[in-house]
């Protein structure tokens, strides 16, 4: 109605006082409200039956009387010399077009959220070396094998670089564990016969020999997944339904015109969102409602980038700092600790600096 020269050809009257624009807004408005919102229907029928109210029920109870408002709104134009229609067909129409927007971008938030927990299951490594063991604890075969097949008690070989493919105990060697997945350290942990591992994490610089004592749904990772998953689920303290249905009256009350129900569309998203990403990230979040105050530090190791870097270079001997740092670097090369790692890439600064002056 606000295109110019469609205005006055909208504005005819077909019958007393209801004009052509009117009679077209409930013409293209009635398959919106009755065949696109059909879902909402059903969802607003299932939970009534079960004795609640959800979001279904709120966008239904506003389009409606959005709709059935405007509709007699016109049909008392139809019979009438001297009234004049207010409706609010466009309004209904646009509120579910919206909310069904929303209801989209809130399918493809899942997805991303989706691929967060597929890169947190990722972490288990696919295959492990399954030992055998004889009389008297030597290893008498070894056999790669896909991780699932692991079983309680089994005993798997961790060689350096390689993940921990399952829960369980050191019996045999010594090495050093990146745990950051779980306590947000990149200290590597010292782990030697009868220290536990964690399923998913680095073995560093050592071989060692692992006796499993969870897999499946009961080992640690699992359990993040799971804790991933129902997180995203939960409901944030501010989603009251009984504030969004007072809410939702007071705007039918006084404006048919605001965008009713899209509130409740992004606290679940962003909860869904933020979680699933935080644990790609290596933090947990337990529900919605850790999202709502405020964050707590346990301390400033978690704050930090997760490794060591080098960021200043103090000698007690006469020597030129590049012939020292190459040195170091040959020494500390072949090497997994994250120290000597940061000593290395400290090292190449060197190298590139020489490459450039080339």
């Amino acid at each position: 109605m606000y295109i110019p020269g469609i205005k006055k050809g909208l504005d005819a009257k077909v019958i007393n006082m209801l004009s052509i624009g009117e009679l077209l807004r409930w013409i293209l408005s009635t398959p919106v409200q009755f065949i696109i919102e059909r879902r909402f229907y059903t969802g607003s029928y299932k939970a009534l039956r079960h004795g609640s109210a959800n979001m279904d029920v709120l966008i239904a109870l506003g389009t409606n009387v959005a709709y059935f408002f405007s509709v007699y709104s016109v049909l008392r134009a139809a019979t009438s010399n001297n009234f004049k229609s207010s409706n609010f067909f466009e309004t209904s129409a646009m509120l579910i077009s919206f909310i069904l927007l929303g209801k989209y971008l809130e399918v493809l938030a899942k997805g991303k959220t989706s691929e967060a927990i597929a890169k947190l299951m990722d972490l288990a490594p696919d295959t492990t070396m399954l030992l055998t063991l004889d009389n008297e604890g030597s290893v008498a075969n070894e056999e790669e094998i896909d991780s699932r097949l692991i079983q309680k008690n089994d005993v798997i070989k961790v060689i350096p670089g390689a993940k921990v493919a399952s829960d369980g105990f050191v019996i045999w060697g010594q090495s050093h564990v990146n745990e950051s997945m779980i306590t947000g350290e990149a200290r590597p942990v010292a782990k030697r016969k009868g220290n536990t591992v964690i399923g998913g994490t680095l073995n560093e610089n050592g071989v060692l020999h692992v006796q499993v004592t969870r897999v499946g749904s009961v080992s640690v990772l699992s359990q993040i997944v799971r804790l991933a998953e129902s997180a995203q689920m939960a409901k944030a303290p501010g989603r009251s339904l009984l504030i969004a249905f007072q809410s939702t009256l007071c705007l039918l009350l006084f404006s048919f015109r605001s965008s009713l129900g899209l509130p409740g569309l992004t606290t679940p998203t962003a909860v869904m969102v933020g979680t699933g990403v935080g644990a790609s990230q290596g933090v947990l979040i337990k529900g919605g409602h850790a999202l709502v105050n405020c964050i707590v530090f346990d301390k400033t190791g978690t704050l930090t980038i997760g490794k060591p870097l080098v960021v200043d270079t103090k000698l007690f001997h006469n020597m030129v700092l590049r012939n020292f740092y190459e040195l170091v670097a040959a020494t500390e090369v072949n090497s997994k600790h994250p120290v000597a790692k940061a000593v290395i890439e400290y090292a190449k600064k060197f190298r590139e600096e020489d490459e450039h002056l080339i």
